[in-house]
């Protein structure tokens, strides 16, 4: 009886170190796979706008899933609101991200999970310790790309159904573009256009005509050459303040003199025209011009006469 009893208690021991030991190898197997029994550190990033990105969502680092997101919060940075997401990374992947890796919000799909991909830097920057700020790229969210892609696909559209009605109105002749592919005068026309210049490109290479001499003729080169030259030699002079225009550009004395001149000019000018002075009356009054027309013909006429008939005028007497 009491053997049987001892049997039995070994068999329920038994049993339960067996659970025991399946239970220990089980939890170890799935820590191993989750990543629950290794060891990890956290990094922390800031976005304007996490587009639905949750807690626990997968943290990758080329492609090989590294981590998980551990919280996401809301802080005010520099007085502007941003969402700080800290994900929690496995230390084995501390030497491969490093200062000047970029974080960015990513998607399983077009329309998938959302999960934060690191974008590892090369092996010259810093190590990131515990707690550290990653940098951040805003990347266009997926709904936003696929609204973009309707706007476009609206407008390739309604692009393609005037570009039918085009083509349409083409094949009945209708309209200009119609008319020119239709008409086989346009054809004639630039025919006889192509051969006119054919023939004018022939003369020109033999030589004929104005224009095939401006062409060939050096003495253009030459001349226009040498009008070059003389122009660079008169601002070359001018430059230097040779010649009365040099003078007049580079002495203020030469300038204030044609300035003191120029006004009493207008001076005159405008006492002329009020019929001030001599040469005012002459300008205005007709009578006076007039007089001095008959004079001015008298005396012609007196020269002439005494010319002719100088004995006229000439008396001689003898004592």
């Amino acid at each position: 009886m009491a053997g049987s009893r001892i049997s039995h208690e070994l068999k329920v021991g038994a049993l339960i170190t067996g659970g025991l030991i399946i239970a220990l190898i089980t939890i170890f197997s799935v820590g191993e796979r989750q990543g629950l029994l290794k060891q990890r550190y956290f990094l922390k990033s800031q976005f304007d706008d996490v587009g639905g990105l949750q807690k626990g969502a997968p943290v990758r680092v080329s492609g090989f899933q590294v981590g998980v997101v551990n919280s996401i919060d809301l802080v005010e940075t520099s007085g502007k609101p941003r969402v700080e997401v800290t994900l929690r990374i496995e230390k084995s992947w501390q030497s491969k991200i490093r200062r000047g890796s970029v974080a960015r919000i990513s998607s399983l799909g077009l329309l998938g999970d959302k999960l934060v991909e690191i974008v590892p830097a090369g092996p010259d920057g810093a190590l990131l310790k515990n707690g550290d700020l990653l940098s951040t790229k805003e990347v266009m969210p997926p709904e936003e790309i696929l609204a973009r892609a309707a706007e476009i696909s609206d407008t390739l559209m309604s692009t393609a159904y005037s570009l039918n009605a085009i083509i349409k109105k083409v094949e009945k002749g209708t309209g200009t573009l119609g008319k020119m592919i239709d008409d086989p005068r346009l054809y004639t026309n630039l025919d006889s256009v192509l051969v006119t210049l054919n023939h004018l490109m022939i003369t020109i290479k033999s030589g004929q005509g104005s224009l095939a001499m401006l062409i060939k003729d050096p003495a253009l080169y030459k001349n226009l050459n040498q009008s070059l030259a003389n122009a660079n030699a008169i601002s070359d002079s001018l430059r230097r303040g040779q010649g009365s225009l040099g003078k007049l550009l580079r002495e203020p004395d030469v300038y204030n003199t044609l300035d003191s001149t120029s006004k009493r000019l207008d001076v005159i000018l405008s006492r002329m025209e009020r019929g001030e002075g001599t040469l005012g009356k002459l300008s205005k009054d007709e009578e006076m011009y007039k007089k001095l027309k008959e004079s001015s013909d008298d005396l012609n006429k007196l020269i002439k006469d005494l010319k002719e008939n100088p004995k006229k005028y000439l008396g001689v007497s003898i004592f």
